[in-house]
C-alpha cells in the first residue's frame, strides 16, 4: 500500500495540455516515490484522455477513474478519496507543478507533528507561464485567518487521511462550488484539526491571465453562504459577520481595481 495518495479531478480541453502534461510530470518527479496517483477525469477532450491514458500505461502508480459522472470537482475528489489507500492525501490541480522534494518534506513535516492534520506551502504565482509574485501565508493559521481570504492554496496541501474521513470529505451542496476547499478546511477547524504551512515555496500556482476571475453572482452568493455557516461553526459570530458578505462586496469592485487588488496581495519576489 503506497503511503501517499495524490488525488487531482481533471475536466480541461486540449488547449490545456501543456499545463496538464507539467502538472502531471512534477508528480511523478518527486523525490518521495512512495505514492499513488488518482486521477478522477470526467468531461475532458480526447486528446486530453489519450494523454492520461499513456501516462498510466508507462507508470503504474496512475490510477483512471472514469466513467462516473462526476463533473464537479469535490465530485471528483471524493470520487479518489473511496479509492484512496494512503495514509495521506496530497492534492493536486491539473495546472500547478509541485517542486520535487514538496511530497517529502510535507511527509517529513506531518511525521514530526502529530497535532497537525493537514500541511500546506507557500508558493510561487505564475500567469502565461511566467511568475509575477509569491504567496506568503501563516505559518499555523487559525480560524481567524480565514476571515478575509483563505490562508492556504489548496492544490499545495497534504492531509491525513484519518482526518479527513472524520470530516467525511469534501461537501457535494451546490452552495460549496468553487468554495469546496474553504468549506472543508473551516469544517475540520471546527472539528478540531488544525493546519499549518511550510514557509518555503514548494508549488507553483497558476492564476488567470490577468487575474481575471469564473466567479459569477451566483457563485459569490454561495460563498457567502460558506463563510456564515464555517464562521458561525466555528464561533466566529457576530463579531466577523462583516466578512460574511466580503465575496457581494468584491462582486461589486470593478474588474480593474479588483485586478489592482489582487496584484497587491501577491508579493512581488525582486531577488
Amino acid at each position: 500500500m503506497a503511503e501517499i495518495s495524490v488525488i487531482m479531478g481533471v475536466r480541461c480541453g486540449t488547449e490545456k495540455k501543456p499545463l496538464l502534461e507539467r502538472s502531471v510530470r512534477s508528480v511523478l518527479s518527486q523525490t518521495h516515490v512512495d505514492f499513488e496517483f488518482l486521477i478522477c477525469d470526467d468531461g475532458s477532450s480526447r486528446e486530453i484522455m489519450e494523454l492520461l491514458e499513456d501516462y498510466s500505461a508507462h507508470d503504474s502508480r496512475i490510477k483512471l477513474l472514469r466513467r462516473c459522472d462526476r463533473l464537479t470537482l469535490a465530485q471528483k475528489l471524493n470520487y479518489c478519496l473511496a479509492h484512496a489507500g494512503g495514509r495521506y492525501v496530497a492534492r493536486m490541480d491539473d495546472d500547478d507543478y509541485s517542486l520535487p522534494q514538496r511530497f517529502e518534506k510535507q511527509v517529513e513535516y506531518l511525521s514530526e507533528h502529530e497535532d497537525i492534520a493537514f500541511v500546506g506551502c507557500n508558493t510561487d504565482v505564475l500567469s502565461c507561464g511566467k511568475k509575477i509574485g509569491e504567496y506568503v501565508f501563516p505559518e499555523q493559521p487559525s480560524a481567524r485567518d480565514f476571515r478575509f481570504t483563505q490562508p492556504f492554496i489548496h492544490s499545495a496541501i497534504m492531509f491525513r487521511i484519518d482526518a479527513l474521513n472524520e470530516v467525511g470529505g469534501y461537501s457535494e451542496n451546490t452552495n460549496c462550488i468553487l468554495c469546496e476547499d474553504y468549506e472543508l478546511l473551516m469544517r475540520m477547524y471546527a472539528k478540531g484539526f488544525c493546519g499549518a504551512n511550510l514557509e518555503e515555496r514548494l508549488l507553483e500556482y497558476t492564476v488567470a491571465p490577468e487575474l481575471k476571475t469564473n466567479r459569477t453572482l451566483r457563485h459569490r452568493w454561495n460563498e457567502c453562504v460558506t463563510r456564515f455557516h464555517s464562521f458561525r461553526k466555528n464561533g466566529l459570530l457576530p463579531l466577523y459577520l462583516v466578512y460574511v458578505i466580503k465575496p457581494l462586496a468584491v462582486w461589486l469592485v470593478p474588474s480593474k481595481l479588483l485586478c489592482a487588488i489582487k496584484k497587491k496581495r501577491i508579493q512581488k519576489d525582486d531577488s
